[in-house]
C-alpha cells in the first residue's frame, strides 16, 4: 500500500454552520487519505483526489449536503457492531447530540466509467474480500407515509419525517440525494438478533431521492432494505448477500425497474413484510444457492401487496419445502398482488408455506399463464441442472 497521511476531520469540532452556501472541500492534499469521523452540519466535498475512511458512525445532518465525486473511494473502518465504519444520511434531523435542521442530503453522482464505490479497509489494504468486514451506507428519510414505520432498528435515535426526535414533517415527494453509479462492497454489521446493518438501508426515503445504477455486493446480511418511503430505484443489482437479496417493510410503495439479483446463498431473493405494496418492472433473478424461504418470500404481515411485471426467475436450487412463491402471512392477509409477463425457469413451481395465501399465489400466477390476468410461464426443468445457465 502506498504511503499516505492520514487527516482527521471530526465535524463536530471543526466545521459548524449548516446554512453555509460554500461546501468544505476535505481533499487538501491529493494522495492523501481523509478520514471522516463523527457529525457532519455542514456542506463537504469529497473528491476522488483523495481516498476516505470512514471510521465509526459518521452522521451527515443538519441539513449538510455530503458531495461525493465520481471516481471516489471510501472504506470503513472493521470493528463490531455500530462500532464499525457506517455512514448514515439524517435528512430528517434528528436532536442526536445536539438540535438539528432537517435537510440533509447525500449527492453520490458516479459514471458508468467512474463508479463511487463504498468498501471496507481489508479490501482497500489488498486483503480478500467478504461479507461483514464494515457497517454499510444508510439514509433516514421523511416519508414515512405508513403508520408502521418506526424508527431505525440499527440506531432507534434516529427516526423518519414525523418521529423524528425533537420534531419532524412527513412528506412522501422528500429528497434525501442521489445515489447513481455507486457499489457497495462487503458490509454488513449484527448489532443485536434480527437488527443489522445492511450493505444500503433506506427508513422512509422518498421519491424525491434518486436511487439508480447502485450494486451491493457481500453484505452480512440484506443488500439492499428499505422500511416504507415512496423511493423510486432503477438499474440496481444485488449479488451474494447473507440473508436476503432485497428486503422490503413497513409500507414501502416504491417502484422498483431493471433489478438484477444474483443469489448463491442466503435466504430469499427478495423478502416482503408488512403492508408494502411497491411494484416491479423488469425483474431478473437467479437463484443459485439458498438456505429458506424460496424465491419470492411473502413474510407474515397484514396487507403484503405489489405488482410484477417483465418478471425472470431461473431457480437453480428446488427445495419442496421452500418453493418459487413462498409464504408465511396468516389467512387473509395478503393484499392486492397482480403478475404479468412472469417467466420462472424450475425444476418444480411450488406455492409453499401458509396453504391458503399460497392458493391465492398459485391462483394469481394460473390465471397469468392462460392470458386473462396477463402472461406467464413455467418452464419446468429448465434449471434443475445448476451447470446449466438460464436464459
Amino acid at each position: 500500500m502506498k504511503k499516505v497521511l492520514s487527516l482527521v476531520l471530526v465535524c463536530a469540532l471543526c466545521l459548524a454552520g449548516a446554512g453555509q452556501a460554500l461546501a468544505v472541500q476535505l481533499c487538501t492534499t491529493p494522495g492523501t487519505i481523509v478520514t471522516l469521523a463523527g457529525n457532519y452540519t455542514s456542506n463537504i466535498e469529497l473528491d476522488s483526489d483523495c481516498d476516505y475512511e470512514i471510521d465509526g458512525k459518521v452522521v451527515v445532518t443538519d441539513g449538510a449536503i455530503m458531495t461525493i465525486e465520481a471516481g471516489t473511494v471510501l472504506y470503513g473502518t472493521p470493528g463490531t457492531g455500530t462500532g464499525a465504519g457506517w455512514l448514515l444520511i439524517d435528512t430528517a434531523g434528528n436532536d442526536v447530540g445536539g438540535t438539528y435542521a432537517a435537510g440533509a442530503r447525500i449527492i453520490a453522482n458516479g459514471t458508468s466509467g467512474s463508479p463511487i464505490e463504498f468498501t471496507s479497509e481489508a479490501d482497500y489494504l489488498g486483503n480478500p474480500e467478504a461479507p461483514g468486514q464494515w457497517g454499510g451506507l444508510t439514509i433516514v428519510g421523511n416519508a414515512n407515509m405508513d403508520a408502521q414505520v418506526t424508527c431505525y432498528e440499527v440506531d432507534p435515535n434516529y427516526c423518519p419525517g414525523s418521529l423524528a426526535t425533537g420534531g419532524g414533517t412527513t412528506n412522501g415527494a422528500d429528497n434525501s440525494g442521489t445515489l447513481n453509479w455507486v457499489e457497495v462492497n462487503n458490509s454488513g454489521k449484527l448489532v443485536e438478533t434480527d437488527k443489522e446493518i445492511n450493505g444500503l438501508s433506506l427508513v422512509g426515503v422518498g421519491t424525491g431521492t434518486t436511487v439508480s445504477n447502485v450494486t451491493v455486493n457481500r453484505s452480512d446480511d440484506d443488500c439492499i432494505e428499505i422500511w416504507g418511503g415512496t423511493v423510486n430505484l432503477s438499474n440496481c443489482t444485488t449479488n451474494i448477500c447473507t440473508d436476503d437479496q432485497f428486503d422490503t417493510d413497513d409500507g414501502y410503495s416504491g417502484t422498483v425497474t431493471n433489478l438484477t439479483i444474483y443469489q448463491d446463498g442466503g435466504n430469499a431473493a427478495i423478502e416482503r413484510s408488512g403492508n408494502t405494496n411497491e411494484s416491479y418492472i423488469g425483474l431478473t433473478i437467479t437463484q443459485v444457492n439458498s438456505a429458506k424461504e424460496g424465491v419470492l418470500y411473502f413474510k407474515g404481515g397484514d396487507g403484503i401487496g405489489g405488482s410484477f411485471t417483465n418478471v425472470t426467475i431461473c431457480d437453480q436450487d428446488y427445495d419442496a419445502s421452500y418453493g418459487v412463491f413462498h409464504t408465511n402471512a396468516g389467512d387473509g392477509t395478503l393484499g392486492t398482488v397482480t403478475m404479468n409477463n412472469v417467466d420462472v425457469w424450475s425444476s418444480s413451481l411450488d406455492f409453499t408455506g401458509t396453504a391458503s395465501v399460497a392458493a391465492i399465489l398459485q391462483g394469481i400466477f394460473d390465471l397469468c399463464v392462460t392470458g386473462t390476468g396477463g402472461s406467464c410461464a413455467a418452464q419446468a426443468g429448465t434449471c434443475s441442472d445448476n451447470s446449466l445457465p438460464c436464459p
